[in-house]
């Protein structure tokens, strides 16, 4: 007879602290297996104009716009007539017309008109989102409005500081839930393997990760001293002998991950803070979920050299997109044996610590929205 199997490591489990599903194989999850108070990227600012455009956020539809004036809006896309998506309709001005019987909604959400009647009944209202426009992208708010403060997005001083490039890739759709993309994005362990001709360098494979667990975040770090640089960095920098090489991932709850990517020549101090003769990049990463089985990839660089290079930024964006689309490959796969089972028993290693606290913090994100706190 087989072997009886080993319990499941409760850290490895889907949506682990969260009750209400799991990433796979849940039909009917909750809807709370979401964080909503926080800030998430909804689209990028190029996207939204005076159109309707629809997308799936947290699991609800949502309709973009931008009023005469520029301002974007996202209202709930369902009439609450008969439920027909408003994106099926047109924009008027600032007002949304349902396709189906004609109502129209101002940008507060409220129906203003109803063709052949007088007034409009006051429970015929769609949501509407808070949204903020910042780094290029529509952030969007879709928990308690009262709790929204745009202070709350991250800070991003290299974004236009100076002597500093940002190169932005396209927006990605991947068929998993957001926390196995999180997972990813906190896993050095993983990029010996899946990105062999991209960002893995030789001797890293064996290098262990430093774990730093904070109150609201997490850090992973690996410094790969006196290698061959990574055959990403050996393309877009000159360097004649081996690097002290380091990468530092760090998590934000709920779905953003910094990854803080450099190469310094041996002995030039980079171990111990001097970076002034290193090639820096930060890679910011936004995960925003669409359902339980898909997620929004928003992601771009920073860098502090050949910020005029143009050509340079093209050739970054390619090559980040070659990697990430290995990523998807990797995660798509799992999400799919996850349907499968998604009972099935999983090893728990050492390397599994920093996604392990991530889930913990979302844990405690999804607990205090559930006990109404702020």
């Amino acid at each position: 007879p087989p072997a009886p199997r080993a319990p499941v490591a409760a850290a490895l489990r889907p949506v682990s602290v969260c009750a209400a599903g799991k990433i796979g194989g849940s039909k009917g999850a909750s809807f709370s297996m979401f964080v909503h108070n926080a800030w998430y990227p909804a689209a990028w600012d190029h996207e939204i104009g005076r159109h309707l455009f629809s997308r799936m956020i947290l699991g609800q539809p949502v309709v973009f716009y931008r009023t005469e004036d520029g301002r974007p809006v996202a209202m709930e896309d369902r009439c609450p007539h008969r439920q027909l998506p408003l994106s099926m309709g047109e924009l008027q001005g600032d007002r949304v017309q349902c396709g189906y019987h004609g109502l129209v909604f101002g940008t507060d959400g409220a129906c203003v008109h109803v063709p052949g009647h007088k007034g409009a009944p006051r429970q015929a209202r769609a949501r509407i989102w808070p949204l903020v426009e910042r780094y290029g992208l529509i952030w969007i708010w879709p928990g308690d409005p009262d709790l929204a403060d745009a202070a709350g997005i991250i800070d991003i001083p290299g974004f236009d500081a100076a002597g500093w490039a940002v190169n932005r890739g396209p927006l990605m759709r991947v068929g998993a839930h957001y926390q196995l993309m999180m997972d990813n994005l906190v896993d050095p362990a993983h990029v010996s393997f899946v990105h062999k001709t991209t960002l893995a360098s030789d001797g890293g494979a064996d290098v262990p990760v430093r774990v730093e667990n904070g109150q609201n975040h997490v850090a992973v770090s690996r410094w790969i001293l006196d290698k061959p640089p990574a055959p990403f960095f050996a393309r877009i920098a000159d360097f004649p002998a081996n690097v002290d090489r380091w990468q530092v991932y760090t998590y934000r709850p709920p779905s953003t991950a910094v990854i803080d990517l450099g190469s310094a020549p041996v002995g030039s101090g980079a171990p111990d803070g001097d970076r002034s003769q290193a090639v820096e990049m930060k890679s910011y990463n936004f995960v925003t979920p669409e359902t339980e089985r898909s997620s929004f990839y928003f992601w771009f660089q920073v860098r502090n050299f050949k910020a005029e290079d143009k050509a340079l930024s093209e050739r970054i964006t390619e090559q980040f997109t070659t990697a990430f689309n290995e990523d998807t490959v990797v995660l798509e796969a799992i999400q799919r044996a996850l349907d499968i089972d998604p009972s099935e028993p999983r090893v728990h290693l050492p390397m599994d610590a920093a996604s392990s606290q991530s889930r913990r913090l979302v844990a405690r994100m999804l607990e205090q929205e559930r006990n109404g706190a702020n």
